[in-house]
């Protein structure tokens, strides 16, 4: 589990869709929680991307299975 799934709880996560008046269902919060922490995985990656390799980075990290993994 890395920082940043650490730092989602799928309860807190739930909460929040919940009080956003969004139903999801309890098996569907984990792959919600994985999505954001790839997301946050390639966003660290932009900070310290060149511009020629940015575009590239992002999509490859977003489509990995493993987030954060080089990240």
């Amino acid at each position: 589990m890395s920082a940043v799934e650490d730092e989602i709880s799928e309860a807190a996560l739930a909460d929040v869709f919940a009080s956003g008046g969004v139903k999801v269902e309890a098996d569907e919060i984990g792959p919600v929680v994985r999505a954001l922490v790839r997301i946050d995985a390639a966003a660290r990656v932009l900070l310290h991307s060149s511009f020629d390799d940015t575009v590239e980075s992002y999509f490859r990290l977003i489509e990995q299975d493993d987030a954060g993994a080089g990240a």
